[in-house]
């Protein structure tokens, strides 16, 4: 669970960095409101199934 969570992550991170290049702001607020939202909707799943966002994995 937690390799989706980091590849989720930093696919919004660089989802949010491309808003930034569009050239009407409206696009580029939507990207960012996604992303939001997305990134809502899997913390809560993952919250949901006991994972807490605290937890860390140590290697």
């Amino acid at each position: 669970m937690i390799v989706g969570a980091k590849v989720l992550f930093r696919g919004t991170h660089w989802l949010r960095f491309w808003a930034q290049l569009q050239k009407d702001e409206a696009d580029g607020v939507l990207i960012k409101n996604v992303c939001r939202r997305l990134e809502s909707v899997a913390m809560q799943f993952c919250v949901n199934f006991g994972w807490r966002f605290s937890n860390r994995i140590a290697l």
